[in-house]
């Protein structure tokens, strides 16, 4: 029999908070990380918003501040930076930092969709800049998409199975699950878990603006008048561990890795498959063994694009069928933008919260209904009680990540 897989720590870094508990505070009070671009490098471009982890930054680097140097800090991107960050809070909460002997046969399974951007894109300027041709020589190290990994085996002490994930916006969704079955195939007893980007580049979000699918104002997920997605950042890391050991150390226990999905879409690399994603959503709670019927809080991959948002919503038609209307629908992109590698463990974690405290988060920004769109969306604070979450990764590429979390 499969061993079961439980969570027992969290952390994270966005824009709407240095820390999970400022974060989750945040998203129920209904504030939002999107504001007007303030980054001087960033503002040259025609995009009218950022989701900036800047205001939490500060903060977050002081929290590792406490326990490593200043150059260990400096010596890394901002994208690992956001994952170190996301992964001390999470040790921390889970009671295992400190345990040098527990740390060192753990695992870390970790998702970016494009690793050190601030790094490659500093390089770049220089490079074809000719009065500086040189490039600092961590470059590539800062850059690569393994970096972040490779800097949490080093900062933790980890050197257990060690992973980097990439596959674009479901990378930590897509990490989260691998490590539930690593840990189900009885390979190891604790794996570090989530992801982490930072992406709020000049080249970045031209690349962005490129495909026409950024926001001029807002994210406003399934609102007729969504216009675009926000492009945040920051880290979010979840420790899973199997039950048993969990236990038999005391471990507090936020809610049990229950089942996963994941598919391809082998359609198109930017427009999502509906019936393919409602596979994906049906699939994960066949694994999980949870019935359609019984109150679920969904959350929403909710990007706030025209296209995707139509076409999730008729995927969880596809997927629910008439027991859809008592479910509620999450999605909380709209307050701290779609952090990519970042962004499915980010929206696990919040929905896990949402299950435990028995309040649902709002969709922020939402003007008006679409016909198109029409779901049971939570729009203000909503008590709901529920045993379980599902929440979707469908990214670029055609690439499905479900997870399911249910009530421990």
């Amino acid at each position: 029999m499969a061993r079961k897989v439980v969570i027992t720590g969290m952390g994270c870094v966005s824009g709407l908070g240095a820390d999970l508990s400022a974060t989750w505070k945040s998203l129920l009070e209904g504030q939002t990380a999107i504001r007007p671009i303030v980054t001087p490098a960033v503002n040259q471009t025609v995009l009218a918003v950022e989701s900036p982890g800047a205001p939490a930054v500060s903060d977050a680097l002081a929290r590792l501040g406490k326990h490593f140097s200043e150059k260990q800090i400096a010596a890394v991107d901002p994208f690992s930076s956001f994952g170190a960050a996301a992964t001390l809070e999470a040790l921390q909460d889970a009671g295992l930092w400190g345990d040098a002997e527990r740390l060192a046969r753990a695992a870390i399974l970790y998702g970016s969709a494009s690793g050190g951007n601030a790094s490659i894109e500093a390089a770049y300027q220089r490079v074809f800049d000719a009065r500086f041709p040189n490039i600092h020589p961590m470059t590539i190290p800062r850059y690569m998409t393994s970096a972040s990994v490779s800097n949490l085996s080093m900062l933790f002490g980890i050197r257990g199975h060690t992973l980097a994930l990439s596959s674009a916006c479901a990378s930590s969704a897509h990490a989260i699950a691998e490590a539930m079955y690593f840990i189900r195939a009885g390979r190891g007893n604790i794996v570090v878990t989530g992801g982490s980007d930072a992406s709020i580049t000049f080249g970045s979000l031209y690349g962005w603006k490129a495909l026409q699918a950024m926001a001029p104002d807002t994210c406003r997920p399934f609102s007729a008048q969504r216009n675009g997605m926000v492009i945040g950042e920051g880290g979010a890391t979840l420790i899973l561990e199997d039950e048993e050991h969990a236990r038999a150390r005391g471990a507090r226990i936020y809610a049990e890795v229950a089942g996963a999905a994941s598919n391809a879409d082998a359609r198109h690399i930017t427009q999502p498959d509906p019936e393919n994603a409602a596979e994906a959503i049906r699939a994960a709670h066949r694994e999980a063994g949870l019935s359609f019927d019984a109150p679920i809080l969904y959350s929403a991959h909710g990007t706030g694009t025209k296209l995707n948002d139509k076409a999730e919503t008729t995927a969880l038609k596809l997927a629910y069928a008439s027991s859809l209307a008592r479910h509620r629908v999450i999605a909380t992109k709209s307050a701290h933008g779609h952090m990519l590698g970042g962004t499915g463990a980010m929206e696990y974690m919040l929905a896990i919260m949402a299950m435990r405290e028995g309040i649902a988060p709002p969709i922020l920004n939402y003007l008006e209904p679409d016909p198109e769109c029409d779901l049971p969306l939570v729009l203000n604070p909503e008590p709901f009680a529920c045993d379980a979450v599902v929440s979707s990764s469908f990214a670029f590429g055609g690439l499905n990540s479900v997870l399911i979390a249910k009530r421990y």
